[in-house]
Order: C-alpha cells, then sequence, then structure tokens
C-alpha cells in the first residue's frame, strides 16, 4: 500500500509539476513596457472620487447623504487635522527666565500652602511676593513659601535653574536660582494611605 501511495505522488507530481515549473519569463522581462502613464486629468478623477462633495444642511442634502453616504464622506468622514503646539523661540524662553519664569516637573504630588494638593506633572514655576507659584497654561495649582538658600550643588556657570531634591521619603525640597540669588521651597509629598 505504501508502495502505491509513493507511486501516485511520483506521478501526480510529474504530471502538475512541469506546470508548476513553465514560468513565462517572457512576460517577466517586458511587464512594463506598454504601461500608460497617469495623467494629471485621471490623476484629478481619482482623487475627485475619493473626496467627500459637500451636502447642503437641508432636507434633500440630508437625505442624500444618508442614502448614498460614502460618496458624501458621512460614512466614513476624514479625521480632524491635529493642531500642532507653536515651537518655542529660544528669545521667548530667554525673556522668561529673565522675567523668572522657570519649568519644572513634579514627579510625586505635593501638599502646597492652605493643603492644597498639587499634582505631579511638569509646571511653569513663577516668583510672587516670596512665593512659589505652580501654573499649567494660565492656571495656577498652588504656592509654596520661598526661603534664602546657600546651593552648594550650584556651578560657577549656572546662572538660573531650577530642579527638586530629595530630603527625605515625605518631603523634597525645589530650589529656585535666579542671577540675583538663590531659594528654596521645602513641600510635604502628598501621601493618600490611610492607617
Amino acid at each position: 500500500m505504501k508502495k502505491f501511495v509513493l507511486i501516485l505522488m511520483i506521478l501526480f507530481s510529474c504530471a502538475f509539476g512541469a506546470d508548476m515549473l513553465d514560468v513565462d519569463y517572457n512576460f517577466i522581462e517586458h511587464a512594463f513596457e506598454n504601461t500608460k502613464p497617469v495623467t494629471d486629468q485621471d490623476f484629478q478623477k481619482a482623487i475627485n472620487a475619493k473626496t467627500p462633495q459637500p451636502v447642503p444642511d437641508t432636507f434633500g442634502g440630508k437625505l442624500k447623504a444618508f442614502l448614498f453616504g460614502r460618496k458624501y464622506g458621512v460614512d466614513n468622514p476624514l479625521p480632524a487635522k491635529e493642531e500642532k503646539p507653536d515651537p518655542v523661540s529660544e528669545a521667548q524662553i530667554i525673556q522668561e527666565m529673565k522675567s523668572g519664569i522657570y519649568f519644572i516637573k513634579l514627579v510625586v504630588p505635593i501638599v502646597a500652602l492652605e493643603n492644597k494638593i498639587i499634582p505631579a506633572g511638569n509646571y511653569k514655576i513663577k516668583e510672587n511676593d516670596s512665593l512659589l507659584v505652580f501654573y499649567q497654561g494660565h492656571e495656577e495649582y498652588g504656592k509654596l513659601r520661598l526661603v534664602k538658600y546657600n546651593d552648594t550643588l550650584k556651578k560657577e556657570h549656572d546662572l538660573t535653574y531650577s530642579r527638586v531634591d530629595i530630603v527625605s521619603d515625605d518631603i523634597i525640597r525645589i530650589v529656585y536660582s535666579t542671577i540675583e540669588d538663590t531659594k528654596c521651597a521645602v513641600a510635604r509629598v502628598y501621601n493618600n494611605i490611610q492607617n
């Protein structure tokens, strides 16, 4: 029986193997000889066929959009364009630094004055009457009291900077240095775990 199956397989492969190996090499060599270039008119027709047509805001227009939705872009609307934020220029950054505006990243939420919680995130910080104010956009998130600080980590080429130091497991220090002096604000890390 095994010999019979083996003989059938050999005959089958011989009969159809020749057809499988019969490749039209002439077609491969001359595949792109008689191609017609696409004209601008043909390209515009193809684009217009895929572009949704405007529909008037009438009953007839709404009925057209309902019956032939794909043609009018209802079934598959184009995605909305994403607005890219304006790139910040170096002149704007220098102007903000001169006016005492810095940026800082909080990796943990902290407790500010009046027990206000400042969540973790990126903030614009600004000094205002010996208070360090945290902003995101134009919204104020909280304030911390600033005190003078003798920063031993300040390098001689540092003009202005801001950073976060971890003092202990539940205390952080935000160092804020302008051209004139260096100040710091100490904050408690917000821990919402109830014992």
